[in-house]
């Protein structure tokens, strides 16, 4: 027995000596896939080079996709596979070298399906892993295996700029069982809000978001974030739906509006060009813009952190909507720690009352304080673990159907909103 003992000793000594092979500590999770690319995100316990192989189910074609662990990104993976089929399901493993690291099984991977006429995006915010040990929230969301997810920010609490506290946040919330469960399953999309771009409450060029972007890029497996320098937003469709996720805290306050002179703004320039293109170039039914921002000012007294303190520039927005007769507009937003569904009267800006569905938190407190009045206000109510799924259809009778899930499972609120009603 003491022989044997001896040995391993041995074994180990001599692979701490030589550096023993890297692993993985992360994932792989799912970042965003499109018709004919997916993208995997991992990480490793030191520095190496990897590879993704997928293996398409259906005839077993092989393809892969390589990236590298370095110290300097904190020894993350970005893995980019290209030109792969429509609607096809793809096996999956990691390798280094020789060596498995991720082996062969579990859900496939699967690429978009060209003309879908149906989609189910779900969206949430908020969940707090330190404070929310429990979190039925993300059971509820794997039981609906929507098509995608999108995270609106506070995901994680991070509240510090240090770069090395930032990534240990990111790593115990890519770490924490439900969130990991529900990311390897699902291909997810984020933003960022006030507690993952800095301080509570906090915007635009504050100390603690000079770091924010490139962790936020180190952990993300986006297929774009912002302009490629500054800024995290992005967008993706599934089939009928569009979602474009914006970033409502880079450039809050750092330029004059380019929709409304005069007015501060909260998109800045190049996002909002980038907004425009992107909507008069969208062939989707209904266009869903997102962000962790309430989109009104119907929050508790004195916080500025919301559309209602940059309404020139919303409203502006709305009036070009408006101008270029875009439908199917739907508002998503998080933050404020309650589920609210408000109707914009904004038929006179662009042609139709434009609702905005607000989702928070995921697992966290319920704020009392942000239950406010707001024109238009149709729904309100504070639930601790809550989720939003959109469900979208399109053809002849096209129409969005908004749900609410709580953690318990509870579907506690039912909006649908036909095309009808977001049409001139």
């Amino acid at each position: 027995m003491l022989a044997r003992c001896w040995a391993s000793l041995t074994i180990v000594a001599t692979l701490t000596a030589q550096g023993a092979a890297p692993t993985l500590t992360h994932g792989p999770l799912r970042g965003h896939c499109d018709t004919t690319s997916i993208h995997v995100w991992a990480r490793a316990d030191a520095a190496g080079d990897f590879t993704l192989h997928l293996a398409r189910v259906a005839d077993g074609e092989e393809t892969t996709a390589k990236a590298s662990a370095t110290a300097e990104h904190d020894f993350t993976l970005h893995f980019c596979a290209t030109d792969l089929q429509p609607g096809a399901a793809y096996e999956h493993w990691i390798t280094h070298g020789d060596r498995i690291v991720h082996p062969r099984g579990g859900a496939p991977l699967v690429t978009a399906a060209p003309e879908e006429n149906s989609a189910r995006i779900a969206f949430g915010s908020c969940a707090h892993d330190k404070a929310f040990r429990e979190q039925a929230i993300w059971g509820q969301l794997l039981a609906r295996a929507p098509q995608g997810l999108v995270l609106l920010g506070d995901t994680p609490y991070i509240d510090t700029g240090d770069v090395s506290g930032r990534r240990r946040r990111y790593r115990e919330f890519l770490g924490f069982g439900p969130v990991r469960a529900t990311l390897a399953a699902i291909p997810t999309w984020t933003t960022w809000d006030d507690h993952d771009y800095a301080v509570n409450d906090q915007f635009g060029a504050v100390k603690a978001g000079e770091t924010a972007r490139p962790t936020f890029v180190d952990y993300h497996a986006h297929a774009s974030y912002g302009d490629g320098e500054r800024g995290i937003y992005t967008s993706f469709r599934r089939g009928p739906l569009e979602v474009f996720l914006l970033d409502a805290r880079t450039f809050a306050d750092r330029e004059e509006s380019p929709l409304a002179p005069g007015a501060r703004s909260l998109l800045g320039r190049t996002q909002i060009e980038w907004l425009q293109r992107g909507l008069l170039a969208s062939k989707a039914t209904f266009r869903v813009l997102a962000t962790g921002m309430v989109w009104n000012g119907g929050v508790r007294p004195g916080k500025k952190d919301c559309w209602g303190n940059w309404r020139e520039e919303r409203d502006a927005l709305l009036r070009w909507i408006g101008s270029q007769r875009i439908h199917g507009l739907v508002l998503v937003a998080g933050d404020v720690h309650r589920t609210r569904v408000v109707l914009h009267p904004t038929a006179d800006l662009c042609g139709y009352d434009v609702p905005e569905l607000i989702t928070s938190p995921l697992a966290g407190n319920v704020l009392a304080s942000n239950k406010q009045d707001v024109p238009g206000l149709v729904f309100d109510a504070g639930e601790g673990e809550s989720c939003l799924l959109l469900s979208a259809t399109g053809g002849d009778r096209a129409s969005l159907r908004a749900t609410f899930i709580a953690g318990d499972g509870r579907e506690f609120h039912h909006r649908d909103m036909p095309l009808t009603t977001l049409s001139h």
